[in-house]
């Protein structure tokens, strides 16, 4: 977030003042509907590395409660992406919380494989399809993916790594939709 001014106060904290003109690659909640919660995280893709770990996932990153179903998730294009290859792009999860020492819930659960091709035309919208997203068929049978935190867990953040090639430009959002665990709809881990 840029801040137009800031103002130190007497402990020494630098206060922003001024209005929301960027994002800085952590993921946050943008919308709650009783269980339902929207997470979104801007992504610049040449920030993202070869292998998703717990030190380049930013400790402020949302998390996303273990034993939700999501329902949907997508990436848009914001900046075209290029690359000096052929670039891959897996959006996954990775152990976060209570967990001593973190580890990956599922690198690719949310989709494997998102082309440089899908993201070059800004606005393009791809569906996410991994294992981790529970999602309806063409004829509206829905698909029962494994829950968060079903391997790690724990709560996740949304993890991302790149293949074969890395990102020399491009900007993405990646938007997630899901059901927290509640009295009224307890999902089994």
């Amino acid at each position: 977030m840029a801040r137009a001014n800031t103002w130190n106060n007497s402990d020494g904290l630098r206060i922003g003042f001024g209005r929301h003109t960027e994002d800085n690659g952590v993921a946050n909640v943008t919308g709650r509907y009783g269980a339902k919660r929207t997470m979104q995280l801007m992504v610049d893709l040449v920030d993202v590395t070869t292998a998703a770990t717990e030190a380049n996932t930013p400790i402020q990153h949302a998390q996303i409660k273990r034993g939700s179903i999501i329902t949907n998730a997508y990436i848009q294009t914001v900046v075209a992406a290029t690359s000096g290859g052929s670039a891959t792009l897996d959006i996954g999860l990775w152990g976060r919380g209570t967990l001593a020492t973190p580890v990956t819930d599922d690198a690719n659960g949310l989709h494997s494989g998102v082309t440089i091709a899908q993201m070059t035309t800004v606005g393009e919208i791809v569906g996410l399809t991994g294992a981790k997203v529970h999602e309806e068929d063409a004829a509206g049978t829905p698909r029962v993916g494994t829950t968060v935190g079903a391997t790690s867990l724990s709560d996740c953040v949304i993890s991302l790594e790149w293949n074969t090639a890395v990102f020399t430009a491009g900007r993405v959002l990646i938007t997630v939709e899901y059901i927290e665990p509640s009295m009224s709809a307890v999902a089994a881990v």
